[in-house]
């Protein structure tokens, strides 16, 4: 079942035996889009200034409720890393968040996740390419973001969109897959060139991502977007349906996810 991530944020995270906070961000693998980690907003019982839970801990998601159930206690969260607040990720510091709960290191498996790979090149080619022109305190701030893998929801959402021909629309939401929390599609807000208009794109469509420029790049035509199936969300499901998926993959001419 493939769900909004802005549906989530402001659930209530309860652990085993309390609520631990409220879920503030998502944290995705900017590699294979997939989501690794929520980001809990736990008020003032907790000193970390932000805490990470892996996708791995969740029990249900009850969205009558809006709860997100996790397999951790309280004293779990206390006595986890400390991670700082507006800081990157950095792979050294994820490492001991996941040693610590004994979560799975997922960037050590062969088959990483169901998502689809984005070349990684492709994605820092452009902070590559100028690094010479940087301070150092800039580049240090560059070596940092490069050596994560994790990307924000917050800090992605509002991307404007690049077609092959033109700039149109902006990034409004992801769209999840419970099942392994993969990436499915991005929900793009067409409205400065269609009105109104919602469409989907998939992950593997894109050519590049420039975090400097705030921009994600699409291999496909104005023209191509412009006549794809319209996404209509229904209030009483909020969902995608397969029949909207079989429509949208026949219009690109690509091959399905769920057929790979």
């Amino acid at each position: 079942m493939l769900r909004k991530l802005k549906n989530l944020k402001g659930f209530t995270v309860h652990g085993r035996s309390e609520d631990l906070g409220k879920a503030k961000d998502f944290y995705f693998d900017q590699h294979y889009f997939v989501m690794r980690y929520l980001v809990i907003e736990t008020g003032s019982w907790l000193q970390h200034e932000k805490t990470l839970i892996s996708t791995e801990s969740f029990e249900e998601i009850n969205y009558q409720n809006q709860e997100i159930i996790v397999d951790l206690t309280a004293e779990d969260l206390e006595a986890g890393p400390s991670i700082e607040k507006n800081k990157p990720v950095s792979k050294v510091m994820e490492e001991k968040v996941v040693k610590h709960y004994d979560w799975p290191i997922y960037w050590a498996s062969p088959h990483p996740a169901d998502g689809p790979a984005i070349q990684a090149g492709s994605i820092i080619r452009e902070k590559l390419f100028d690094f010479e022109k940087l301070t150092d305190e800039e580049k240090q701030a560059e070596e940092d973001e490069v050596e994560s893998n994790l990307r924000s929801f917050n800090e992605i959402r509002g991307y404007h969109i690049q077609a092959e021909d033109k700039e149109f629309g902006h990034l409004e939401d992801l769209f999840v897959d419970e099942e392994n929390w993969a990436i499915r599609y991005l929900l793009i807000d067409t409205r400065n060139i269609l009105p109104g208009k919602d469409v989907l794109i998939a992950p593997e469509w894109l050519q590049n991502i420039s975090w400097n420029k705030e921009k994600l790049y699409v291999s496909k035509t104005k023209e191509e977007i412009k006549n794809a199936p319209e996404y209509k969300e229904e209030k009483s499901d909020r969902l995608v349906h397969r029949d909207y998926e079989e429509k949208l993959y026949d219009h690109y001419n690509e091959i399905r996810y769920w057929q790979r």
